[in-house]
């Protein structure tokens, strides 16, 4: 009476094994991949586009079509990418932040004038247009959790020419955003502590656009 259940489970049998060993070499595959990638050389990401390096430039954080409210991201964003600039020498000099600040704040028709006008009237001669698309700290004002979410796009403008790059983007290129992991801490200067972060995390992505640059092969693999 037991035969018939011997044999099914006989015939079974060789399956299961050949499943678990194929399982095994999978997860063995898997495992080896991930450690290869720990130990792997960097990754080298070539510049999507270069700036001139004889210029004067100016970088220009707006937020024309979507105002954030907090307003010192954009000094924040603005000082980071000009001491990445000059670090890695993609320029000749850059317009500090302070002269754009003080000509907004100056001239009463500053969000008429154009890009290529601002950098014209401070000096410059490229100006690097970021503009903000969304920057929050919380995702819901009353929120007690901190979630920063930071994007922006840019593009780089000749102020006698116009528009340099992206040529076939009209809004500018879409940098990788920045989202930070929920958090609630409670200290007084977490927002500014926040800001900080974010904006220079965005500030080396948005340099890193115009030069090579190495990232970890973990990171590179992810975009692939």
């Amino acid at each position: 009476m037991k035969q018939p259940a011997l044999r099914i489970l006989s015939a079974w049998l060789p399956i299961a094994l050949l499943a678990a060993a194929v399982s095994t070499e999978l997860a063995g595959c898997a495992a080896a991949a991930w450690t290869a990638a720990q130990f792997a050389p960097p990754t080298k990401v070539s510049a999507l586009y270069r700036l001139p390096k004889d210029c004067k430039a100016l970088v220009f954080v707006d937020d024309y079509l979507s105002e954030v409210g907090y307003e010192p991201i954009k000094g924040l964003l603005a000082e980071g990418v000009n001491e990445r600039l000059a670090k890695e020498q993609l320029v000749a000099s850059t317009v500090i932040y302070r002269n754009l600040a003080d000509l907004a704040a100056a001239r009463g028709t500053f969000n008429d004038l154009a890009v290529s006008q601002v950098g014209a009237e401070l000096g410059a001669e490229v100006v690097l247009y970021v503009h903000i698309d969304t920057f929050s700290t919380k995702d819901l004002p009353e929120s007690p959790l901190w979630h920063g979410q930071f994007r922006v796009t840019v593009r780089v403008v000749d102020v006698k020419t116009g528009r340099l790059w992206p040529t076939d983007r009209p809004d500018g290129y879409a940098v990788e955003p920045v989202e930070m992991p929920s958090s609630d801490n409670p200290a007084v200067n977490y927002e500014a502590q926040l800001a900080e972060e974010m904006a220079s995390a965005m500030a080396e992505r948005i340099v890193n656009l115009f030069h090579d640059h190495y990232v970890p092969a973990t990171e590179a693999a992810k975009t692939e």
